[in-house]
């Protein structure tokens, strides 16, 4: 989980889940109101996790020819466990680190 580098304190995993979901790079500490960043690496490994599951459904689908409720149930499975991994993925920085291609 990560930690503010203002105040040390870790963050709880729904505040992690309902700050970071916007598509900004930049979150308030919910203990020390100080503005913290997802760092560079972060952001893209989460970019590329959150279309991981997309790819799977598409994969299994096309070799197993899954039935309309199995792409449901497989989707939904992958919705919660991207949920629950998302947080522990997250860096946060003090400073807004710009991406070097």
């Amino acid at each position: 989980m990560p930690s503010c580098e203002n105040c040390g304190q870790k963050w709880k995993w729904k505040t992690i889940v309902l700050k970071t979901l916007k598509l900004t790079n930049k979150v308030n500490c919910p203990y020390c109101g100080k503005t913290q960043y997802i760092v560079p690496k972060s952001r893209k490994i989460t970019g590329i996790y959150s279309f991981l599951p997309l790819f799977v459904i598409i994969l299994s689908n096309l070799i197993f020819e899954l039935e309309v409720r199995d792409v449901i149930l497989l989707t939904a499975t992958l919705l919660i466990v991207a949920l629950g991994l998302y947080p522990f993925l997250m860096k946060l920085s003090n400073e807004d680190k710009i991406v070097q291609p």
